[in-house]
């Protein structure tokens, strides 16, 4: 029995709002070898700064992966983000 896709070719973005536009870029820079380095054939992701926001938008072939990537972002953008605490 095969399986039907509902969904196909998905393309979510989402932005951060950081406190200033040099905590943004910081984070930014830090997630950006991410970007570089997570290609896969489900999944692509771009981002973009634009002054104390960081855009991202994940372009997937599934919701799986979707979620993966979403996940992923959000680990480590909250992680630079407590980062930049200390």
């Amino acid at each position: 029995m095969s399986e039907k896709k509902i969904l196909k070719d998905i393309e979510t973005v989402f932005s951060i709002e950081l406190d200033s536009d040099n905590d943004a870029e910081i984070v930014y820079n830090s997630i950006k070898p991410e970007v570089s380095y997570a290609h896969n054939e489900r999944s692509t992701t771009e981002i973009e700064l634009k002054d104390n926001m960081i855009i991202i938008k994940i372009f997937s072939k599934d919701v799986v992966s979707l979620r993966a990537s979403i996940n992923s972002y959000v680990r480590w953008i909250k992680l630079s983000t407590e980062i930049l605490k200390i």
